[in-house]
């Protein structure tokens, strides 16, 4: 019956040790409108996080830890991250806004017409447009640029098919190689610095006792040591910090 117990004991005491740290979700409100640019720092790890245009935001809490959010027109808010917060699948949180006071106001002679669209065309701002103006889907990011696939390229030699004499230079000359070596490391560091936002700066500076400025370099050398870019992605964090304490020997040694 014990040998149960203590199998039932650990089993548990693993899923808490799992479910150590979250991707807490939440929206931020005045009343029922969202709130934009709202400041969400976790006071105890030091990540942070800005809520969108839907008053929507996302940060890595554990139990225990003090989120506070900011903004200039609301008044400063703390919350304590509690097991039933915690556990939640999300949260709302409420902010009140200032009453300010205004000095006095004193209105000058101007050139304005008192037409609105008169004065917008002769006050020299120019008034961009895209897609989101009228409700239309598009793409947001930076487009990169196409790699052409080299096989398609060759078997175009003996057709009648019109050749890229630009991409197929790329290929011999190693542009294209390059290209995807530049783009491995950016996926690589984005991959890093999610790591490093998501337990924050404090984390790794009290826990594995290095400076501010090595934690990247630290954590760079652990995920060419261990799969813990692998295991952030898929949210397994107790292999992550196993990894991390792991790591930090070698470092150490390879620091001295």
């Amino acid at each position: 019956m014990k040998k149960y117990q203590v199998a039932i004991f650990f089993f548990a005491s693993t899923i808490v040790s799992a479910q150590k740290y979250k991707l807490l979700t939440g929206y931020v409100l005045d009343s029922e409108i969202p709130i934009s640019n709202v400041h969400v720092i976790n006071t105890s790890r030091g990540n942070a996080e800005v809520t969108d245009i839907n008053g929507l935001f996302e940060i890595s809490v554990s139990i225990g830890e003090k989120l506070v959010f900011s903004s200039i027109q609301y008044e400063k808010y703390e919350l304590i991250i509690s097991e039933n917060i915690f556990s939640s699948k999300e949260i709302t949180i409420y902010l009140k806004g200032f009453v300010n006071e205004l000095d006095e106001v004193i209105v000058t002679n101007n050139s304005l017409t008192g037409n609105l669209k008169t004065d917008l065309l002769e006050s020299g701002l120019e008034e961009k447009q895209n897609f989101d103006d009228f409700g239309i889907p598009g793409f947001k990011g930076e487009r990169q640029e196409k790699i052409q696939d080299a096989t398609q390229l060759l078997l175009g030699l003996g057709t009648s098919m019109q050749i890229d004499v630009e991409a197929l230079y790329k290929h011999i000359s190693g542009y294209y190689k390059k290209l995807k070596k530049r783009r491995s490391l950016e996926s690589k560091f984005v991959s890093i610095f999610s790591i490093i936002k998501f337990y924050g700066l404090i984390f790794f500076i009290e826990n594995y006792n290095i400076d501010g400025n090595q934690v990247y370099d630290f954590v760079l050398g652990c995920s060419e040591n261990s799969e813990i870019i692998h295991y952030f992605n898929q949210d397994l964090h107790q292999k992550v910090i196993q990894e991390l304490d792991t790591y930090i020997k070698i470092y150490n040694n390879e620091s001295e």
